[in-house]
């Protein structure tokens, strides 16, 4: 997935739980609603990326509130990874690469 495709996905996605959650506070519950459109998303993350890359991708998004919450995470070498939507995206490339 190139870079650009891939921005557009997280930011829309970052951008639809932002109303999501401004909505739930207002007392209007969507999740049975749009959860079938996170499970979209899952599966074809899931499929480009494999279950690490899917774990990754939710670790970032929702854990760690698209990056905003400063949660931190290295690789095996203690290098700073997945602190950004482009650091993301690189490793998530990696792990597909090395999973071919």
């Amino acid at each position: 997935m190139t870079y650009e495709n891939f921005l557009k996905v997280i930011l829309q996605l970052q951008e639809q739980d932002k109303i999501l959650d401004n909505l739930y506070q207002n007392k209007f519950d969507l999740i049975e609603f749009v959860d079938p459109y996170h499970v979209i998303i899952s599966t074809l993350i899931e499929e480009i990326y494999g279950e690490e890359g899917l774990d990754w991708f939710s670790w970032f998004c929702y854990e760690n509130d698209f990056g905003t919450k400063g949660l931190e995470a290295w690789d095996k070498n203690k290098n700073p990874i997945c602190y950004s939507y482009e650091t993301l995206w690189q490793y998530l490339e990696e792990l597909k690469k090395e999973n071919k």
